[in-house]
């Protein structure tokens, strides 16, 4: 009598009852990795270079086996299949009468599901991963650091299993059918990051100095394990593409599953203990829970409508409040059809429509009313370390960054990274100026009313080692002083493009250098003479001498090269130049380029010009008068781009200038727009 009721006899008892979950993971798995490794290889070897063969296979094994996407989902469905099903009983009142007629421990018999749903989950995932080895050796593919890395996944891939088979755990102890534990544990599995998604929306929607630079607490996961695995495989990814150690990533993100996957079983068995026999059928197992779970639906269910109903009513405060008051009637409507089964049940609870809206309410009206202060913040000058400025300006959005691996950057991520204003007054300053201007109008309209706008990503950092974020807007034509001053700051002037970076040092051997004016570029041979040059300019120059003027042109250094580790780099680094340029623009005439050279009218075969404000049809100039009034008349947009504010320009207008074959590419078409207030008469 006791070798039947021994803990392995239970085992093999739950094994069989659940054959058809193993089986099922095993021919998920095994297509999953071994059969997609095998057609991804023999492509990779198809249509692979074959001086880059061996990094082709080893990239095509890490996207199989390492790092897919694909077997993240499976697994997430895996651990929900394996937790609903193993405790499948539970909804039938006949199945659980027979399981407590057994004489079988509770403790026992959850402990027999949970390891069964543990078995079925490693052995087919190892046995795939092994004949993946053993395909990935017939293909040469024998490298120990990937191989560790692909062992590490199933690590993770088990750890990220039994959290999420914990959290599906707990939906089933608290409802009592199939339909309503999918939902519940969807809902589980994905609150934390839903809130975080709305909190975020709610920021961007009504703070008016919102950065997506701010605080990570409202972008990082802790309860949710698929938030949690998500961060761990985007980390996990870049380490491995950029070759860095992912040795941290791995602990911290296997320490972080291992407490979310103990502490939801803990909860789900302690739930199991005491979960009521006569809940079968039901939608809530536990009377408790049913409101406090509605409550916390409806509020966040009602914020998102009303974010869904000002946007579609125009920033409607009116439509906001209707959304809030739609959204907390209709999702108590469903839930409580839901937990009823009986659509009169929505009549019922009607304080949860009144708590739920009590809360809804004073959210909103935080957000709304700005009621912290979030807008209104300006750093103490006495908590205050440093900062760093990014300004939105053409310049600054057009140059090229890259990191230490030779891979783009994004502009404002390398200035928040790299950026460290120490002169906190300036800081602050920036900060009351755009406190003065948040009543400003700065829709897209300001180009009629309000066209000396600038905005900015601002970094502050605080003593305690705190940073805040904030982006902020105002007028740089009333505020020449405190842009001049941050023009002068020496670290921002460094920092502000890649000019004075170790990675520039590190190609600037390699590169070629050049200088264009959209019209003509000219190569320039003395390459080192004018990056010196260049350096001095850029560091002397005033925001008040280029506030309002197109650039002359961009000198252009590019380098294209091999790395260390065989992989193929471009790398293209654009600067503006303006006559007041001296040391540049002696360095560019010693080598006989104009800065303003035009394009000459007999060069030109025809120019294009586009009114869209009128529904003519685009005007063709071949007259040569006329055609050389249009060129006197425009800036070509690479003038515009590489400045440093945007030039007011005729809006409407489009101008193509088509340039006649030189012989060496063939007709060529410069983009161009004219000058405000420089409209010729024969083209208006």
């Amino acid at each position: 009598m006791t070798s039947k009721n021994s803990f392995l006899v239970n085992l093999r008892i739950n094994a069989r009852r659940r054959t058809w979950n193993t089986a099922l993971f095993a021919v998920g798995f095994f297509f999953l990795m071994p059969v997609s490794l095998m057609l991804n290889l023999s492509s990779t070897v198809k249509y692979s270079a074959e001086e880059r063969l061996a990094e082709s296979l080893i990239e095509a094994f890490r996207n199989v086996i390492v790092m897919n996407p694909f077997i993240l989902f499976a697994v997430t469905i895996f651990a929900m299949i394996a937790a609903i099903h193993g405790f499948s009983y539970l909804y039938s009142k006949k199945k659980t009468d027979l399981y407590l007629s057994v004489p079988v421990t509770i403790e026992k018999r959850f402990a027999a599901i949970f390891v069964n749903s543990v078995l079925m989950f490693v052995v087919p995932y190892i046995i795939c991963l092994v004949i993946s080895l053993l395909i990935a050796g017939t293909y040469g593919i024998n490298d120990t650091y990937i191989i560790k890395m692909a062992f590490a996944a199933f690590g993770l891939n088990l750890l990220y299993y039994l959290a999420v088979y914990a959290v599906t755990a707990i939906a089933v102890m608290l409802t009592g059918n199939l339909p309503v534990t999918v939902l519940g544990a969807c809902t589980l599995l994905g609150y934390e990051n839903g809130i975080r998604l709305l909190i975020s929306g709610m920021f961007s929607t009504y703070f008016f100095t919102y950065s997506s630079y701010s605080d990570e607490i409202l972008y990082t996961t802790w309860l949710s394990p698929v938030g949690v695995m998500l961060k761990v495989y985007s980390d996990f990814s870049e380490a491995l593409y950029a070759e860095e150690s992912v040795g941290n990533i791995i602990r911290n993100g296997a320490v972080h599953m291992i407490v979310l996957a103990a502490v939801f079983m803990v909860i789900a068995f302690l739930l199991y203990k005491i979960r009521p026999s006569e809940s079968c059928q039901k939608s809530m197992a536990f009377v408790k829970t049913k409101t406090t779970i509605k409550r916390l639906i409806m509020v966040p269910s009602a914020l998102i409508f009303g974010l869904f109903f000002e946007s579609a009513s125009g920033n409607s405060f009116a439509g906001a409040v209707f959304g809030i008051a739609a959204g907390i009637f209709l999702s108590h409507a469903v839930i409580q059809a839901i937990y009823e089964l009986d659509l009169k049940a929505v009549f019922k609870d009607k304080r949860s429509v009144i708590y739920a809206g009590i809360a809804a309410a004073v959210i909103f009206s935080v957000f709304r009313f700005d009621m912290l202060g979030y807008d209104r913040y300006v750093p103490d000058a006495n908590k205050l370390e440093s900062g760093a400025i990014s300004l939105n300006t053409p310049f600054g959005n057009s140059g090229n960054y890259y990191d230490e691996n030779y891979d783009y950057l994004n502009n404002t991520n390398y200035i928040m990274e790299n950026m460290n204003i120490t002169d906190t007054g300036i800081l602050t300053d920036l900060a009351y100026t755009a406190q003065a201007e948040l009543n400003r109008d700065f829709s897209p309209s300001r180009y009629d009313n309000n066209s000396k706008i600038i905005s900015a990503t601002v970094r502050y950092t605080m003593k305690n080692g705190k940073s805040v974020y904030r982006n902020v807007k105002f007028d740089y034509e009333k505020n020449q002083e405190l842009m001049n001053r941050i023009f002068a700051d020496t670290n921002f002037k460094e920092n502000y493009s890649q000019l004075y970076d170790t990675v520039f040092d590190s190609v600037a051997n390699r590169m070629e250098s050049s200088y264009s004016n959209g019209f003509k570029m000219t190569e320039v041979e003395n390459r080192d003479a004018l990056i010196e040059a260049y350096r001095k300019d850029f560091m002397a120059v005033k925001f008040s001498d280029i506030m309002e003027k197109p650039a002359d042109g961009y000198i252009d250094f590019s380098a294209d090269f091999i790395s260390g580790n065989n992989n193929k780099h471009y790398l293209s680094f654009d600067f503006p130049v303006y006559d007041s340029f001296e040391n540049t623009v002696k360095v560019l005439e010693a080598e006989n380029i104009d800065l303003k050279e035009r394009i000459s009218p007999e060069d030109v075969y025809s120019i294009t010009v586009y009114n869209y404000n009128s529904e003519r049809e685009p005007v063709k100039i071949t007259d040569n008068e006329q055609i050389e009034e249009v060129i006197a008349s425009t800036c070509t947009r690479e003038q515009n781009n590489y400045g440093f504010v945007s030039l007011m320009s005729a809006r409407n207008y489009d101008v193509d200038i088509t340039i006649l074959d030189d012989g060496s590419y063939g007709p060529t078409t410069v983009s161009c727009f004219f000058k405000e207030g420089m409209v010729p008469d024969f083209v208006k």
